[in-house]
């Protein structure tokens, strides 16, 4: 009997050691849960242009909207309180657009627009991504400063610094450059997010603002320094989800983040989703390894994911304490265009 009840005690330990183990392994996935769950996205309101084709970067400036889509020529300029189109501005010509899209062999694939202040003016900037030989440019846009004065657009070459970035192995791991966001903070730095289309980081790269201009307007030949930060991005199922746009407010950095099946990054793919996400900039932090995220998926009225990509965002005020109004522009891949009025609750 002696014998038996030792058995019996042994057989119990070892299954509470084995409990223990199980609950071990599956203890991150519960913390990255609950760092979703901390932050809730809600559609307050959509709006669809059948003539904004493949919106891809979203700004605000003096009270108006400027959209920049990756086929299209034009700059598009809303109304900020009734979100029309009031106006658009060509940047460059291009003559396959007579069809309403660039293709894709030939576009300047312009995916993403922040604002910097370029030999003291405040200007508008449009980033081809660098995934092909023809999306290597970039464009300044000084907007005009009287009524019925046109905007002073320029054209720029980023081949040297999108060929150093695409030969920097710790950038990219074997993945192709896809800048696909660009935002630039408080203190004057620029921030552009490679997008990984195989299997490489999604990575931050974090340049000084003024060194970029310099380097921009030929002021300066040499290659500006940056740093990188890479992240860990949530998923929907087994694919991941990749920066998309990005946005700085007072002390945080927002940033959305899409859900594509593909694994080519000229090539679209289904969109199973779209997250937003925050992060203080304060955390980032030069050797201080990957910040932790809060994101959130964009969600329906009815709780079903929202399957828009979106490819952009704008944080337009904050409503309370850890409460944010904003807009986000998708690409919808058939030559329209989608904005979404947000209500971020961190």
């Amino acid at each position: 009997m002696r014998s038996v009840y030792w058995l019996c005690l042994l057989f119990f330990f070892i299954k509470i050691s084995f409990s223990c183990q199980q609950a071990q392994k599956q203890q991150p996935a519960k913390i990255q849960k609950s760092l979703s769950r901390n932050m809730e996205v809600t559609i307050l309101n959509k709006k669809l242009y059948r003539t904004i084709s493949s919106a891809s970067g979203l700004e605000i400036i003096g009270g108006q909207v400027y959209v920049v889509g990756d086929d299209t020529p034009f700059l598009y300029v809303l109304n900020i309180n009734t979100l029309e189109p009031i106006t658009k501005v060509r940047l460059f010509a291009s003559d396959p657009f007579t069809t309403g899209r660039i293709p894709k062999a030939i576009k300047p694939d312009l995916e993403s627009m922040t604002t910097l202040t370029i030999a003291g003016e405040t200007q508008l900037v449009a980033f081809g991504s660098g995934s092909a030989p023809t999306r290597n440019k970039c464009y300044t846009i000084k907007l005009p400063r009287t009524a019925g004065s046109a905007a002073e657009i320029k054209e720029y070459s980023l081949e040297k610094l999108y060929r150093v970035l695409q030969e920097d192995k710790s950038l990219l791991n074997g993945d192709v450059l896809n800048l696909e966001a660009a935002a630039v903070t408080p203190d004057n730095q620029l921030l552009l997010f490679q997008r990984s289309a195989l299997n490489g980081p999604n990575t931050l790269l974090r340049f000084s603002a003024a060194e970029f201009g310099d380097h921009l307007t030929g002021k300066a030949g040499n290659i500006p320094t940056y740093e990188i930060f890479q992240f860990e991005l949530p998923g929907l199922g087994e694919l991941k989800s990749r920066f998309s746009g990005a946005y700085t407010f007072e002390d945080k950095l927002f940033f959305t983040a899409s859900v594509e099946n593909t694994t080519d990054a000229i090539l679209d793919g289904e969109v199973m989703g779209s997250f937003v996400g925050w992060i203080n900039l304060a955390d980032l932090q030069e050797g201080a390894g990957s910040p932790v995220l809060q994101t959130a998926l964009i969600t329906n009225p009815d709780g079903a994911p929202y399957k828009g990509k979106v490819e952009s965002l704008v944080i337009q005020k904050k409503e309370s304490s850890g409460t944010y109004r904003a807009l986000a522009i998708t690409d919808n891949d058939n030559g329209e265009s989608e904005l979404l009025e947000l209500r971020l609750t961190l």
